[in-house]
């Protein structure tokens, strides 16, 4: 009867750690397009539309301004949106940007919250824009 310790394999410890080290990379390799997708804050997806809705506005362009509406949103009616149009459309032609703030969820929806600021350094607005299916839902400028 062999009474000799049993001998475990011997390992080349180097080539363990450079496979581990190379399936690392590959795997950090394959979710990087995942991660940088997902780090991207919450409903900064919407910012080519508040672009699109505030130059809509700019241009006072009441059909452009509803074109990407969900029907309850395409119902506003056109003096309404002249009123508005009217009262910022000469800032918004001079120039102005907009800065995502955060978002709320109000009545179950997803609102993002927008600070847009004026080339002519007057007053900020703030603007609330919830997007449903791709479509625009609510905007509201205070």
């Amino acid at each position: 009867m062999n009474t000799a310790p049993f001998a475990a394999p011997q390992y080349d410890v180097r080539l363990s750690l450079a496979r581990l080290v190379a399936g690392l990379l590959m795997l950090a390799a394959l979710l990087s397009p995942v991660m940088a997708q997902n780090t991207k804050p919450a409903g900064t997806h919407d910012h080519p539309v508040i672009h699109r809705l505030l130059d809509a506005i700019a241009e006072e362009n009441h059909q452009e301004f509803i074109s990407e509406g969900t029907p309850e949103f395409s119902a506003l009616g056109e003096p309404e949106f002249t009123q508005v149009a009217r009262a910022i459309a000469p800032r918004l032609k001079q120039g102005y940007d907009v800065e995502y703030l955060g978002n709320l969820r109000q009545q179950g929806l997803e609102i993002s919250v927008w600070k847009v600021s004026f080339e002519d350094n007057g007053d900020d607005l703030l603007a609330t824009l919830n997007v449903q299916n791709g479509r625009v839902g609510g905007f509201f400028l205070r």
